[in-house]
């Protein structure tokens, strides 16, 4: 493999010059026995065995991926040694040492084999997008280029944690609803499977019709009892089908997001934050605006949004300024527009994009406890309607007794 160096022959002179070698310490250590001083040490292409390593690495992992919390977490672990002044290369191995994930173990060994290798460590991290998104990419890269690398993590990890936070919100906003739900569905699949047979065979004694209600019950429980595979098998189905992503899109249960009422709204007010709070950071890293766009257009979601982004990226590269390009294509509401103007015209707009994050994301809470105050006592009264409806129709046969047993 070769290298092209930069490297101190006395206190006057410097020399350049490109030496073979298989890696930036042996090559070190070369210059050195030859008594010069290095300055830097730069690969000028990777060596085939190393992109041949890299492949069958990346065959290995491509079945794993990192969730938020694992980014959070390895970006949380990473800072700190950072911050406690351990160099990079030794923090990589001191965090694949306390590893237990066999596939991050195989990351990470990878990602410091390349960084020995003299690969710039934002290199080594765009190589696995499934594990490091290309905005995370992009910061650490403007950290590596400013020798501020700990202020990257630092500005990665309260990024990150703010997501987190919010999505948790989320789902703790819904968990209850969720439960209730399948506790009410569990109740009624028991009564019709368990409760109602028992009570069939005491009404076949009386020889009389039965009130439809009744009827219809006995024919669900029955049809229940014989073809609950079917059932079982039809709902799994529906929801692989709900689940299954095509080629570039989103699943249908991600996409039914962006059209159920009331939830609708806080998705768009989630994607929007999302947006403003990622801009916002590339921006604070430095990034300009047309490649920060890039970036951070995926986080809103929405594939009719991200495809209107392009578009508002293309008139600012003729010219057009950002807030104009917005209101032109209304992906976001008169308020962020405005807001926008504002940081463009006050060159502040990175500020001002954390701003309105901030701002929605209160929304958004504000909204999370309405609909939860809402949902829930709709999930009660549902659930004890039909459970109800279920005891009537039931009792009925034994609210009638005298006649059934005369008739």
């Amino acid at each position: 493999m070769e290298f092209k160096y930069k490297a101190k022959k006395n206190l006057n002179e410097i020399v350049e010059g490109k030496i073979e070698g298989h890696s930036v310490e042996g090559v070190l250590e070369d210059l050195q026995s030859k008594g010069l001083v290095p300055i830097s040490v730069e690969p000028l292409a990777l060596a085939p065995l190393t992109q041949a390593t890299n492949l069958a690495s990346n065959a290995k992992l491509k079945s794993g991926k990192y969730g938020l919390k694992q980014l959070v977490l390895f970006t949380q672990k990473l800072y700190n040694l950072i911050n406690s002044r351990v160099e990079l290369l030794s923090a990589l191995r001191l965090l694949e040492k306390n590893c237990d994930n066999r596939a991050e173990k195989v990351l990470l060994g990878d990602i410091i084999r390349d960084i020995k290798e003299g690969v710039p460590f934002s290199t080594c991290l765009s190589r696995y997008p499934k594990y490091f998104p290309h905005l995370y990419v992009n910061i650490i890269h403007t950290g590596e280029s400013t020798g501020k690398l700990k202020d990257a993590l630092m500005q990665l990890l309260d990024y990150l944690r703010r997501l987190q936070d919010l999505k948790l919100k989320v789902k703790q906003a819904l968990a209850y609803p969720i439960f209730m739900s399948l506790v009410g569905v569990g109740t009624i699949f028991v009564m019709l499977t368990f409760v109602l047979p028992r009570l069939a065979a005491m009404f076949d004694d009386f020889k009389a019709e039965l009130p439809l209600p009744t009827l219809i019950l006995l024919k669900i429980s029955s049809f229940l009892q014989s073809y609950w595979w079917a059932v079982a098998i039809f709902v799994t189905a529906l929801i692989m089908i709900l689940r299954m992503k095509r080629a570039g899109k989103e699943s249908i249960s991600s996409r039914l997001k962006y059209y159920l009422p009331l939830v609708k709204d806080i998705v768009y007010k989630q994607s929007v934050a999302n947006f403003s709070r990622s801009l916002s950071l590339l921006l604070q890293s430095g990034v300009n605006l047309l490649s920060a766009l890039v970036d951070a257009g995926p986080v809103i979601g929405n594939p009719v949004y991200i495809t209107q982004l392009e578009a508002v990226r293309k008139d600012i590269s003729e010219g057009v300024p950002f807030s104009d390009a917005l209101a032109k294509f209304k992906i976001f509401p008169d308020f962020f527009v405005q807001m926008v103007r504002v940081g463009e015209e006050g060159g502040r707009l990175d500020s001002v994009l954390a701003d309105i994050a901030e701002s929605y994301e209160k929304e958004i809470e504000a909204d999370l406890k309405t609909l939860s105050s809402l949902i829930e006592p709709a999930i009660i009264l549902v659930l004890g309607l039909v459970i109800g409806a279920m005891v009537i129709a039931m009792l009925l046969p034994i609210f009638n007794m005298n006649s059934i047993v005369g008739g």
